[in-house]
């Protein structure tokens, strides 16, 4: 992540003393996220040019629901953050909060307005606004809050505004986006994070496969060439891997397996599914429990909270409660080894000591609203078959 802060794109954006917006474009999976937060965790120390600068962030989530996709939400949520820094922006405010008394309603027009006007504040300030998954957004207005954001960003020959204003935005290629981007900065993350790629693959196929240096090498070269920058589709390559060449193979033989792989993640997944649906009745049923308890609960389940929801069967009883040890017979031995074979690669234990949770995840975080949809649909295809 560090070759961020040389980036041709990014340093144009970041010297030069006007208003300006970058944008941070890469498929699902290649770290959009995570550099986001890196840029967002290291700007301070970084930049001697943000030591005083204000910091807003939003981050737009289909997983969280409507409070999470919606323009007026992100508004508030940036201009919160700003008048929670600098109480001086108050009087951009004044107008607007009077007219809105005692209803106490903020529209989504006058949120838009308020955040304009923050150009013209007198002082010179600089202001960050970093704004991850745009395209995870509410598609109605998205077109007008990103036309918003240019507008925020331009900079008129006729006036001179103090107040800087630096927008950060990351984003899956969308057409909202990808409109009059000459006039916008962009980074677009698979051209550069083959280092980081490489770095991670390589670490471990020489950790985790026996193999010849050599091997490993063109082994190596054929993940970079076709990963095209995104993380999660060389996690699931490997894990691919590690479990085909554990069956003993030829060189030949490795070869044609990771060419037989699927190079987009949703096609990648799907197989994965495929594979879970040939499994016996008993495998299905547990798969098909598992992803709705861990898909659908309000938080991470700890791994004893999904090992005893398995345990009680959906045909509950008050005789399957009574202390004749019943209960007990049910309990699955080996609940982890469990989770990994009717789960595939979509379920994950992490965690330490007794705190193990159960995450559909990769890097630490949720499912992708793209994983989400194809293990619903599944779930609904398997259980309508199964009924």
């Amino acid at each position: 992540m560090t070759w961020l802060w040389e980036h041709e794109q990014y340093k144009a954006w970041m010297s030069v003393p006007l208003s300006d917006l970058i944008l941070i474009e890469g498929k699902p999976g290649s770290g959009k996220s995570i550099l986001t937060k890196y840029f967002k965790d290291n700007l301070f120390k970084k930049e001697s040019l943000a030591k005083h600068a204000i910091v807003a962030s939003f981050f737009y989530s289909h997983r969280e629901g409507e409070l999470h996709t919606n323009h007026s939400n992100m508004l508030r949520s940036i201009l919160y953050d700003i008048l929670h820094q600098n109480e001086t922006f108050f009087f951009h405010f004044q107008s607007l909060y009077r007219k809105t008394l005692p209803r106490g309603t903020w529209t989504y027009d006058f949120l838009k307005k308020i955040l304009l006007s923050l150009k013209s504040h007198p002082a010179n300030e600089r202001l960050y606004l970093v704004i991850d998954a745009v395209d995870e957004s509410d598609g109605n207005d998205r077109h007008d809050v990103i036309q918003l954001l240019r507008q925020l960003c331009r900079n008129d020959s006729n006036e001179s505004w103090p107040c800087v204003m630096k927008v950060f935005v990351a984003s899956r290629p969308i057409v909202e986006l990808s409109h009059r981007t000459e006039e916008t900065k962009v980074i677009k993350l698979q051209n550069e994070n083959n280092a980081d790629i490489l770095k991670f693959a390589g670490s471990f196929l020489r950790s985790e496969l026996e193999l010849p240096s050599d091997i490993l090498l063109q082994i190596t070269d054929y993940i970079v060439a076709h990963a095209e920058g995104v993380f999660i589709w060389v996690y699931l390559v490997k894990e691919k891997l590690l479990e085909y060449v554990q069956r003993g193979c030829s060189q030949q033989q490795i070869f044609d397996f990771l060419r037989s792989l699927p190079t987009e993640l949703e096609t990648f997944y799907e197989q994965i599914l495929n594979e879970l649906e040939k499994g016996n009745e008993s495998d299905i049923e547990y798969g098909i429990r598992m992803f709705r308890f861990v898909l659908f609960a309000c938080r991470p389940l700890r791994l004893a909270e999904l090992h005893q929801a398995l345990t009680i069967p959906d045909d509950f009883d008050a005789e399957f409660a009574l202390p004749d040890g019943s209960f007990n017979t049910k309990v699955i031995y080996r609940i982890d080894s469990r989770i990994v074979h009717c789960g595939g690669n979509l379920l994950e234990i992490k965690g330490l000591s007794d705190t193990f949770s159960v995450w559909t995840s990769f890097w630490n975080c949720p499912l992708t609203y793209l994983q989400k949809r194809i293990v619903f649909r599944l779930c609904i295809k398997l259980f309508a078959s199964s009924s």
